[in-house]
């Protein structure tokens, strides 16, 4: 019996040309999109990121500025890009005034009661303020008098017989020996209030990968620290008003204070803050135009007294 034989085609040259090519847009069509979705997830990320950085700006300067009195003379450089003051690092009361030049003052740790209480130990240069009370006339000649601090030490036998201080629950607690520059002033007693500042300013600085950051610094010991970056990054300083930080000053009427010798004056602080991210969206590709945010806000100083 003859076998039956079928003939079999395969595929012509055109026709392969035609399949590459039609694949070879798909696959092109198909990679831009995964790019597309990869620098839109990257810079959405940044996004997100950079408002973050800005959030962390608005809950840390508000904090430090709140509690300085302008008319106390706090503010100590007022510029478009940059400030400097007295940030309050802690308060307490005199339990005892062993001298005129020295003032004690309870345990951090009591059961009772807390009277002491500071986020840094206080240190040679910093400023205590105590309230002084005087006896001669009402509350127009009450003042918070300002003090350098020329040492601290501690003792548990401090503050001896003290009614602010529990002998029996407090028994062996550390308590603190401020000694001060200048004589207290024979009107403060025992049971006034002190509190302690310390010399800050924020500033933008470039780090070494050209970005800015807003970096933050203390005045101890006689120096200032290295500017600690907290915040960022941020787009430049700018003379003209769009840099990456920019402070405004104003009085208890809406005016301008453009002048240091008028910071007494200084109600309330305006801050413009500008962040910008990179001009790159990764391993994958760059676009020319880089993520930016802003956050302004307004900061009304508590202790114009």
């Amino acid at each position: 019996m003859p076998r039956l034989t079928r003939s079999r085609r395969g595929f012509s040259l055109a026709e392969l040309i035609i399949t590459l090519g039609i694949l070879g847009v798909i696959g092109i069509i198909v990679s831009r999109l995964m790019l597309g979705q990869q620098r839109f997830y990257q810079r959405t990320n940044e996004q997100i990121e950079m408002r973050r950085e800005l959030r962390s700006a608005m809950s840390l300067i508000p904090a430090d500025l709140r509690s300085i009195s302008s008319s106390g003379g706090d503010l100590t450089v007022l510029a478009r890009d940059s400030i400097q003051f007295r940030a309050v690092i802690g308060a307490s009361m005199i339990c005892n005034r062993n001298s005129n030049t020295q003032i004690d003052i309870p345990p951090l740790n009591m059961v009772r009661n807390t009277l002491t209480s500071w986020y840094t130990e206080p240190v040679a240069g910093d400023t205590l303020w105590v309230f002084n009370d005087s006896l001669s006339r009402g509350a127009e000649d009450d003042e918070w008098k300002a003090l350098r601090i020329t040492s601290v030490a501690q003792s548990a036998s401090l503050c001896s017989g003290s009614p602010y201080i529990d002998g029996t629950l407090d028994a062996g607690k550390p308590r603190f020996r401020i000694s001060v520059h200048a004589a207290v002033g024979d009107s403060v007693r025992a049971g006034a209030a002190i509190r302690f500042t310390r010399s800050t300013r924020y500033t933008l600085k470039s780090q070494t990968s050209g970005a800015w950051y807003l970096h933050r610094s203390e005045f101890v010991n006689g120096g200032w620290t290295a500017p600690v970056a907290v915040s960022g990054p941020y787009a430049p300083p700018s003379s003209g008003g769009a840099g990456g930080m920019r402070f405004a000053y104003f009085d208890s009427l809406g005016t301008e204070v453009i002048n240091a010798a008028s910071s007494r004056q200084v109600s309330r602080i305006d801050l413009l803050l500008r962040a910008k991210g990179l001009n790159s969206s990764g391993t994958f590709g760059t676009t020319s135009v880089a993520n930016t945010d802003s956050l302004a806000f307004r900061i009304a100083l508590r202790n114009r007294q």
